[in-house]
């Protein structure tokens, strides 16, 4: 054979077996399988912490709300009018997850003398929208939809 020739199979020869190998720096297969499973313990683990420290608001006693004595007081009071939100921040405002930063305003004035207080919650204006948020995590318990409108 000549010599090109027999340099050029060997060096494919050697080119298979080098892409078939495994590469240094990768795991076994069975330290993947392990990591995996590890991970997987690591996220269920997390994913019940979470759960554990979530609030569940069905079970909680929240305060009761008169819709329609809320609303009397805001027009008495000549509660400041507002636009809605945006449709973006609008879907982040919902009950049981926490209040967005820096899109709330609160109440001043007689009328937040007059708004019904709840130990430990807060009344606050959000958008056209008022809410009632727990005042220690900030998680929206109650939300009167455009009733600043």
């Amino acid at each position: 054979m000549k010599p090109i020739t027999l340099g050029i199979v060997i060096t494919a020869l050697l080119w298979q077996t080098s892409a078939m190998a495994q590469p240094a720096h990768a795991p076994a297969h069975g330290a993947r399988q392990h990591h995996d499973q590890r991970s997987h313990e690591h996220s269920s683990r997390h994913e019940e912490s979470r759960r554990h420290h979530q609030r569940d608001y069905r079970s909680v006693d929240l305060p009761r709300i008169n819709e329609r004595e809320l609303l009397r007081l805001l027009s008495q009071y000549d509660a400041p009018r507002a636009e809605p939100l945006p449709p973006g921040i609008q879907r982040q405002l919902e009950r049981g997850k926490p209040l967005p930063p820096g899109i709330a305003k609160r109440f001043d004035g007689p009328l937040a003398n007059q708004l019904p207080r709840y130990p430990g919650y807060e009344w606050e204006r959000v958008g056209a929208d008022v809410v009632l948020i727990e005042a220690a995590t900030r998680v929206v318990v109650d939300v009167l939809v455009d009733a600043l409108r």
